[in-house]
């Protein structure tokens, strides 16, 4: 939108033009009330008259970045910081204008000039820390976070930065201590509580875990990410009929991941239910490859004496997987932890027999018996 288009500048009541001084003031009127384009319409109606009227440059600079007319935006901050190098609310606008474009280089340069004639403005250092963390430049990011939250400590988008930074940067613990800060604001924030939940499940920590799971339910009953998290908690504790039954919640309005049915397969196994172990094994592969899923059902047709599905599964198992080793490792714990060695045993002499052995794999699978061997 170009502001030598528009040519409306009588007010609603009156045929007479209104003077620049009261369409700024109408202009910025209807930008807090969020009537973004009549907005732009007075403010182009005045920059016809005036077209390098800071305060109309301003007015539909931040009008056309609000509905997402970024070029127009930037035309009107550049034409504004051409008549004043230094005008703040031109280098903060087009620093935001640039991030929306991902020019974050050059939204930081803006900002930081910015910052120099206003340097305790908390929103802008946190723009800055923002597009640090978006440039994957983490300590600069942290830095600018740790400086805000030095000024004001109860700053919540500093916070929820730095938290979001700790979480990305795999620093559990530091991330569930910002982030509790932030639950501080609104104890009832579901995002934030799954989010802290799962980072307690990651630390091992599964009694908080579970009181923030529960905490999310109690706020929404049907939220799939603390269903999840809480059936995790009692799979933990080996309550496997209770972790089928609160996922059995999640399948009640949704299909559910490969990752759930997996682990639901794995929950039947423990409750003496093959059948229903193999369904679960069986749905989690209708919806792609998974090799939990696969070691699963390898196992499950070994106990039941079903050589070929198993061989088939486990040749389907090493021909989507690099390392045919790890998954002989995979393969061989599920068979040890449930105290089916001499069946694991059977069934890798018998793939050893088999007319589709690939030599690579069974070298591996010889070499995986005489470690055996060795411990008898």
């Amino acid at each position: 939108m170009s502001y030598s288009e528009n040519n409306s500048t009588g007010s609603e009541n009156d045929s007479r033009p209104l003077s620049i001084i009261d369409i700024s003031k109408k202009g910025r009127q209807k930008f807090r009330s969020r009537r973004y384009e009549e907005a732009c319409e007075l403010f182009s109606s005045g920059l016809q008259r005036e077209p390098d009227n800071p305060f109309l440059l301003s007015g539909m600079g931040d009008s056309c970045r609000e509905i997402g007319n970024y070029e127009e935006a930037e035309h009107c901050y550049r034409r504004l910081l051409a008549v004043d190098r230094n005008n703040l609310f031109a280098l903060r606008g087009l620093g935001d204008v640039c991030k929306k474009l991902g020019r974050h280089q050059e939204a930081i340069r803006l900002w930081k000039q910015y910052l120099a004639l206003r340097p305790r403005d908390k929103h802008v250092m946190t723009r800055i820390a923002d597009s640090c963390k978006a440039l994957m430049q983490f300590d600069r990011a942290e830095e600018a976070y740790l400086q805000i939250i030095k000024f004001d400590p109860q700053d919540r988008f500093a916070l929820t930065g730095i938290a979001d930074l700790q979480h990305r940067l795999g620093k559990d613990a530091e991330a569930i201590r910002y982030y509790e800060k932030v639950l501080e604001f609104d104890q009832n924030e579901l995002h934030i509580l799954t989010i802290i939940g799962k980072l307690c499940w990651r630390i091992n920590d599964f009694e908080k875990a579970e009181n923030y799971f529960r905490r999310a339910l109690k706020i929404d009953p049907q939220n799939p990410y603390a269903l999840y998290g809480l059936g995790n908690c009692y799979r933990w504790h080996r309550q496997y009929q209770k972790t089928i039954d609160i996922w059995n919640e999640i399948l009640k309005f949704s299909e559910g991941n490969k990752t759930l049915h997996s682990r639901m397969g794995d929950c039947f196994v423990h409750l003496g239910d093959p059948a229903s172990a193999e369904k679960s094994y069986q749905r989690a592969l209708a919806q792609g490859y998974d090799r939990f899923a696969m070691v699963g059902l390898v196992r499950l047709y070994c106990e039941r004496d079903d050589w070929d599905k198993a061989a088939d599964c486990f040749w389907s198992l090493v021909a989507k997987e690099e390392n045919a080793d790890l998954q002989l490792e995979e393969l061989s714990k599920r068979f040890v932890r449930s105290g089916q060695r001499e069946l694991m045993l059977h069934f890798f002499r018998q793939l050893l027999a088999s007319e589709q052995s690939e030599t690579v794999v069974c070298e591996e699978i010889r070499s995986l018996l005489k470690k055996l061997q060795k411990n008898d």
